[in-house]
C-alpha cells in the first residue's frame, strides 16, 4: 500500500485506504472464525431451519444454514466503507483548523 502526502500532510484519499484496509482486516480476522463456527454450528446440530415461518427441507437447508458466510465478505466490506467513510469525514473536518502532520519516523531508533 502506498500513502501519498502533499505538503507534508496526508491526503484524504491516502487515510480511508489505511482506516478502511485495517478495519477490513481486522475485522475478519475476529467475524470470519465467529460466521464459520455459527454456521458449522447451525448446520451440524439438526435443529430445523426456519424461512419466513417455514421449515426448510432438503439440500436448500444446507444453503440457509451457510447464508452468513455467504453474506460475510458483503457485510465486512460494507461496515469497512462506512466507517472509514466517517472516520475520515471527521479527520477532513478536524483538517480544517489544524493540519494533521506526516512526519518520517528514524528507522535506527
Amino acid at each position: 500500500m502506498e500513502l501519498r502526502t502533499d505538503s507534508g500532510q496526508l491526503k484524504a484519499g491516502g487515510a480511508f485506504k489505511l482506516i478502511a484496509t485495517g478495519y477490513l482486516l481486522g475485522a475478519g480476522v475476529i467475524f470470519i472464525p465467529a460466521f464459520v463456527v455459527m454456521g458449522l454450528v447451525a448446520t451440524l446440530t439438526g435443529a430445523p431451519i426456519v424461512v419466513n415461518g417455514q421449515i426448510v427441507e432438503g439440500g436448500f437447508a444446507t444453503v440457509a444454514g451457510l447464508a452468513p458466510l455467504f453474506l460475510l465478505p458483503v457485510i465486512l466490506a460494507g461496515q469497512a466503507m462506512v466507517l472509514s467513510g466517517i472516520i475520515v469525514l471527521g479527520l477532513w473536518l478536524y483538517t480544517r483548523w489544524r493540519p494533521i502532520r506526516v512526519t518520517a519516523g528514524d528507522a535506527s531508533a
